[in-house]
């Protein structure tokens, strides 16, 4: 079980730091800077130029630089006792940041940041203050230490898929032929802040032949028994955390067709959950998913059969060819796998939780992978 004492997460961070030979880790993307400095800074997400800054050394006390405006938020949240604040549009975050680093005597060190959220003006910028300087890449290291979840996270992210569940599966009671998608989306994004969420994090929903787009938005068009299927992929925010769901819904009239594409796409499923579990490489779960889908006849076209959830909507671990690192106890992975035929999109996802002996599916009580269905209106 992992500590969760604050501060904590920024000394896992440091046998990384020493295996790597990094001296200082900068973290600047919104889920970086919540994870370890343990403030929410919500603009930061949305003004990019905005930069909140977490500076934490090898050696030394760590640092946390942030728009002046952030202030109460940072003081009221955050552990790191060295809080330093900019005046937007009147001083550049990047400009505190090389001060900080000078100040820790780290302006020619090995300095492990995210290059990879970093805005390519503040890159050049940072290089013309800090010319001696390595930057490093960090962010694999961030990643790792983030992938295995401590206790409360445990518990928010189960509560989080259980209500997201339940959201969808009271929305699709409620909804009848005739009723439109923007009803049926309204109904579950209620039903998800009725349940605890604060924020939608996405919502994509496609009737008929839309279910073949991944990424779909639902629209005023009305549910029709002759298109049949509805793609669902589904999260919230719970108090930073993710849900991630994914669901098809028969409208109408039961198909035969349909009903047996998705009973052969959910016995892959349950054997790929089966394979879920401490020690298991995330490329070796890619490859017996792939194989299952060959032996069920469907077509198999996906980059990923599942992904870290947490602060994060894709954190490590990444279920993906080539990614070699082994399934650990508490981490926590939504497991999803879908295919087309024929125009229509056939998807499912859970949240599933490496334990010590194997997994647990926690988005249900029980796995159930019956297709939900909107009833015809008989009346």
């Amino acid at each position: 079980m992992l500590d969760e004492t604050r501060g904590a997460r920024y000394q896992r961070c440091k046998p990384h730091m020493e295996r790597e030979d990094l001296d200082v880790l900068v973290a600047l993307s919104p889920e970086n800077v919540l994870y370890f400095a343990e403030t929410y800074i919500q603009t930061q997400a949305s003004i990019r130029e905005r930069l909140a800054i977490a500076v934490l050394p090898l050696e030394g006390e760590p640092a946390i630089i942030a728009c002046q405006i952030e202030k109460p938020s940072v003081e009221a949240e955050t552990w790191i006792a060295d809080r330093r604040y900019y005046v937007e549009a009147q001083r550049s975050p990047i400009a505190m940041l090389a001060e900080a680093l000078k100040e820790k005597h780290l302006e020619d060190k090995r300095i492990g940041i995210e290059l990879n959220y970093l805005m390519a003006t503040y890159y050049c910028e940072l290089v013309q203050l800090l010319p001696r300087a390595q930057l490093i890449p960090c962010s694999r290291i961030f990643d790792q230490v983030r992938a295995v979840k401590e206790q409360r996270e445990i518990r928010l992210l189960s509560y989080a898929g259980l209500q997201t569940v339940r959201a969808v599966e009271a929305a699709v009671r409620m909804t009848r032929v005739g009723d439109s998608e923007n009803d049926l989306a309204v109904r579950m994004i209620k039903n998800m802040f009725d349940g605890g969420a604060q924020s939608l994090e996405f919502m994509c929903l496609g009737s008929g032949l839309r279910s073949e787009m991944a990424h779909c938005a639902p629209d005023p068009r009305v549910l029709l028994e002759d298109e049949s299927v509805i793609h669902l992929d589904f999260g919230g925010k719970f108090d930073h955390y993710n849900s991630d769901i994914a669901r098809d819904i028969l409208v109408g009239r039961r198909s035969a067709k349909h009903e047996d594409i998705y009973k052969r796409l959910t016995d892959c499923y349950v054997r790929g959950i089966e394979e879920l579990k401490p020690g298991a490489r995330a490329c070796d779960i890619y490859q017996f998913t792939k194989e299952q889908f060959e032996r069920a006849g469907l077509p198999f076209t996906m980059s990923l059969v599942g992904h870290g959830l947490g602060i994060g909507v894709h954190e490590l671990p990444m279920l993906i060819p080539g990614e070699t690192k082994a399934l650990e106890e508490d981490m926590m992975l939504c497991y999803e796998i879908r295919t087309i035929v024929d125009g229509y999109r056939y998807h499912i996802e859970d949240l599933i939780h490496i334990t010590s002996s194997g997994h647990e599916v926690l988005s249900q009580p029980e796995l159930d992978t019956t297709m939900l269905w909107i009833q015809p209106d008989l009346f």
